[in-house]
């Protein structure tokens, strides 16, 4: 897939545009007032082949049928099934937490626990959240307040969750 554009409509809403990997492309502009339009663009072309308008509550509907809610496809049953024990969690780091001031090297998490560290999320001073380390390396230190995704299988997730949190499940 080639990628999502973003676009603020001033008084309007906002605008995606999808690349599609065949090169066709798909707008949707969101109003603020709620209805949605979609756009077909096909390959080269400037202007769209055909549009939709939806209310929002038949774009949710559509939404959650693409989205797998309705019907999942065969193939996804398989991965669902090798998946089936990963765990994935935001675990927010406690001020008196076992973790704290400690690199992911030092603590030796895939080694001991069998957890990986995806990604650490920090706020900023307007209390959003914001990406301080995507797939951090061993010399990363965790820091009072900071959120952590961590993967790994349930029993895992937990041990670490006592570290991070220094409360269980």
């Amino acid at each position: 897939m080639g990628g999502i554009k973003e676009a603020e409509l001033p008084g309007l809403g906002k605008k995606y545009q999808v690349e599609l990997e065949s090169g066709e492309s798909m707008v949707v502009v969101i109003y603020d007032e709620g209805h949605r339009e979609l756009f077909y663009f096909p390959v080269h072309e400037s202007e769209p082949a055909f549009s939709v308008t939806l209310t929002d509550q038949e774009a949710r509907q559509i939404g959650s049928i693409i989205g797998g809610a309705f019907y999942q496809p065969k193939m996804l049953e398989k991965l669902e099934m090798a998946i089936a024990e990963l765990r994935i969690e935001w675990l927010k780091v406690a001020p008196d937490a076992r973790i704290a001031g400690k690199s992911i090297g030092d603590l030796h998490l895939r080694k001991n626990l069998g957890v990986t560290v995806i990604a650490i999320l920090e706020e900023d001073q307007k209390g959003k959240k914001k990406t301080a380390a995507i797939n951090p390396g061993p010399g990363f230190v965790f820091a009072p307040g900071q959120t952590v995704v961590v993967a790994g299988k349930a029993g895992n997730i937990e041990q670490f969750q006592e570290m991070a949190t220094g409360k269980g499940a």
